[in-house]
């Protein structure tokens, strides 16, 4: 084998010997890796912390040994490498490159896939890790689609395609996502656009949209998000503890006290005023009052309304 295919299949079997050895909680392996000095630093970004970084292979070593991530071992041997390039010199080497993860659960709510980047280096015929950075997927929840700019599906969470199975608004055409009604598709359409135009600059933008599907009473209003984050069109399916966390934000920002904020998640659920006295212990006219101060508090007068300014309160991103 020449020695350029050598290094080649070297440094691929340390990228993934690495991989395991953090995702099976291997300490011993994973440090036989890493070039341990000074210079040795890791940084990224993930949507559950943002941005990291590490300097010094004490800190890394350190941080590994008393914190490092839970075993996942479908993580370590089910992950799949695309998008590989790699330049190698006499003694060092970097690479960039794409890992797709299993599950529905990625990288705390990512989309399944983090962009990579390594810079090797070769101790006593050894390749070695020096520095490692990664983009963790992007922002939006565990039901996620990754869109292309023409609304086609390129990937989709498991847990978003058992969500698009018990969703009314929304059907798979062609392999493009789309709404069933005509109104929401529009908007979605003009969503995806609007997400494609702020990676076509040099430096890319991130940003959201909501498309609500309102609904009668006795159902739920439903959101949805068109993101645009790390470069990529995310359609997230409303999740319901998204939608509590929107809710408790949105009654920090209009001063809503406990028992407005659980009327208003009431409200959103699609409870009629006698339903949600039911729910509350409390009389239909108790009810009514404490509506009309969350319409004073938020400035609507309608529930639809009140339903679309708690819901899109803060956005993913």
């Amino acid at each position: 084998m020449p020695d350029k295919a050598a290094d080649e299949a070297a440094i691929l079997a340390l990228i993934e010997r690495n991989r395991i050895a953090v995702w099976t909680g291997d300490f011993e392996a994973w440090e036989s890796c890493f070039v341990h000095a000074d210079y040795t630093t890791r940084w990224g970004w993930w949507q559950s912390g943002g941005i990291f970084v590490r300097r010094g292979w004490d800190e890394l070593q350190a941080r590994m040994r008393d914190s490092g991530p839970r075993p996942r071992p479908n993580y370590a041997y089910d992950t799949t490498v695309h998008n590989l390039s790699l330049r190698i010199g006499a003694d060092m080497a970097w690479a960039t490159f794409e890992q797709h993860y299993p599950g529905p659960e990625v990288a705390e709510g990512g989309t399944g896939l983090t962009r990579e980047m390594r810079v090797f280096e070769r101790h006593d015929g050894q390749w070695k890790i020096a520095f490692l950075g990664f983009l963790a997927g992007a922002a939006g929840g565990l039901n996620i689609f990754h869109l292309d700019t023409d609304g086609r599906v390129r990937w989709a969470s498991a847990s978003a395609r058992t969500a698009l199975a018990a969703d009314d608004n929304l059907v798979i055409r062609n392999g493009a996502l789309r709404f069933r009604d005509r109104r929401l598709d529009r908007q979605l359409t003009e969503a995806i656009a609007w997400a494609a135009a702020l990676d076509r600059t040099y430096m890319s933008t991130h940003g959201a949209l909501p498309i609500l599907a309102e609904a009668g009473e006795g159902l739920a209003t439903r959101i949805y998000w068109i993101i645009a984050d790390a470069g990529l069109i995310l359609f997230s399916l409303g999740e319901q503890r998204a939608n509590e966390q929107r809710l408790d934000m949105a009654a920090r920002i209009y001063g809503l006290s406990p028992a407005q904020r659980t009327l208003a998640g009431l409200v959103s659920e699609g409870l009629s005023l006698g339903e949600i006295a039911a729910c509350m212990g409390i009389s239909a006219n108790t009810a009514r009052t404490h509506l009309n101060r969350v319409f004073d508090k938020t400035g609507v007068r309608t529930q639809p309304a009140l339903v679309r300014v708690l819901l899109t309160a803060f956005a993913p991103v």
